[in-house]
């Protein structure tokens, strides 16, 4: 050991973060029902169709691997209320939703409750004889409500205090984008605006400020309908339907995959082109006409533009170019969009913070420049390193800026970026002349 140079240059090596993980990113679950009905309700890793068949009949999963996937996460379910049971697992950036739930099991239905008014002794109306709605986190499939606290007035008995309640919460600017009240007898029946929006209770209580003598209004409880519900899931669902316009609504929200098919091919084909997608380790590809393994039946020009004008994917058939993938989107958008601007944001978040701890830089202006420019590396670099998203062709165009809030010590960062590219279809004119 060389003593000399440790005790005349004394190095105190700092170790940089390691790089964020992006590989879930690639991960899929699939939802489906369990083998002999028994329910397992746990997210389970399958390396092979014989784990798989461990816990459903159902063989989709097959086209997973099959388009070179090597291992996908299953849960074996009686319904689409997930939300339980995936909070928190970061394995997975994809759903699939199995063919083993039928579109009504797949759609959110309006959930419903009753305020029932079973006694108003001595109420005395315009005074402070109220009834108070509380409730918290109604929660829909493309976000959330908060109703918060809302007080109504009385009117002077039992009917026509229902009757003034509903008109009272139809009225009400927030409680009224939430529910529909309407009332019959002493009974108020509120019904949920959207479908799916699903609810915890709606606590509902009434105040006699006068005598107190057993005026009472029962709780009423939004109760979720059956459908779909993945919680706080911020990643890609993909939906099968034999019905395009079901297709449709289901690809509509943000995020949100909706695979037209026949009811033999059901979701293999909608599996398969995940799976294509995903099983790439070192790029994004929008599976632009690739192969499919069955064909869909769609032969028709006609039904094909429709397809692609209402945003459904789906598989093309050509008498020349055999089954081909004809659109593959989410959200409306390229398939690869979501999937890139979750990769940018952990990219970004790892260089920066890797930068930092690295560096252990003074909170200067010029150190945030230097910081700002290896952020700016993520999205376009052209010098050493790995390649930017721009040079990968994941991005069009993308910028960074970081400015210094000093009272704070906390700088302010304005990431702007350009959608990922969309599917390429040509629509010519051609002119005679």
């Amino acid at each position: 050991m060389n003593i000399l140079l440790d005790y005349f240059f004394k190095v105190t090596a700092i170790l940089g973060a390691q790089a964020a993980s992006t590989a879930f990113l690639k991960q899929v679950l699939v939802v489906v029902k369990p083998k002999g009905g028994a329910t397992e309700d746990t997210v389970t890793l399958c390396t092979n169709m014989t784990q798989v068949a461990a816990l459903t009949d159902n063989t989709e999963a097959q086209q997973l691997f099959n388009a070179g996937m090597s291992r996908v996460y299953v849960i074996a379910v009686d319904d689409l209320d997930l939300a339980d049971h995936i909070e928190g697992n970061q394995s997975f950036f994809t759903i699939l939703i199995s063919s083993d739930f039928s579109d009504a099991e797949i759609e959110l239905a309006a959930a419903e409750g009753t305020i029932t008014i079973t006694s108003y002794a001595n109420l005395v109306s315009g005074t402070d004889d109220v009834i108070t709605i509380a409730g918290t986190a109604f929660t829909a499939q493309a976000g959330a409500a908060t109703l918060g606290t809302a007080t109504f007035q009385a009117a002077t008995d039992n009917d026509t205090t229902a009757e003034s309640l509903a008109a009272q919460i139809n009225a009400h600017p927030v409680v009224s984008l939430l529910v529909v009240a309407e009332a019959a007898g002493a009974v108020v029946t509120l019904t949920a605006v959207e479908e799916g929006l699903a609810g915890n209770a709606i606590t509902t209580t009434y105040t006699d400020n006068d005598t107190n003598v057993g005026a009472t209004v029962q709780q009423a409880t939004l109760a979720g309908g059956a459908g779909l519900d993945v919680g706080t899931f911020k990643g890609v669902v993909g939906i099968y339907s034999n019905d395009k316009t079901k297709a449709k609504a289901y690809g509509t929200a943000s995020k949100r995959h909706g695979f037209y098919d026949t009811t033999s091919n059901k979701a293999k084909n909608m599996f398969f082109a995940f799976g294509k997608m995903l099983s790439n380790s070192s790029d994004w590809k929008n599976q632009q006409y690739i192969e499919m393994p069955f064909a869909s039946d769609v032969d028709d020009l006609g039904e094909a533009d429709a397809l692609f004008d209402d945003k459904v994917s789906f598989v093309l058939e050509d008498t020349q170019y055999g089954t081909v993938l004809g659109l593959f989107v989410a959200g409306g958008k390229s398939i690869t969009a979501p999937y890139i601007a979750r990769n940018l944001e952990i990219d970004m978040q790892s260089r920066a913070f890797t930068y930092v701890t690295a560096n252990q830089p003074a909170y200067t202006p010029t150190q945030a420049t230097l910081l700002e420019d290896e952020c700016k590396k993520v999205i376009s670099n052209t010098g050493a390193g790995p390649r930017g998203y721009i040079q990968r062709g994941w991005l069009l165009s993308g910028d960074v800026e970081i400015t210094l809030e000093q009272s704070n010590f906390v700088a302010n960062a304005q990431i702007n970026i350009a959608d990922a590219g969309a599917l390429w279809r040509v629509a010519a004119t051609m002119i005679q002349i």
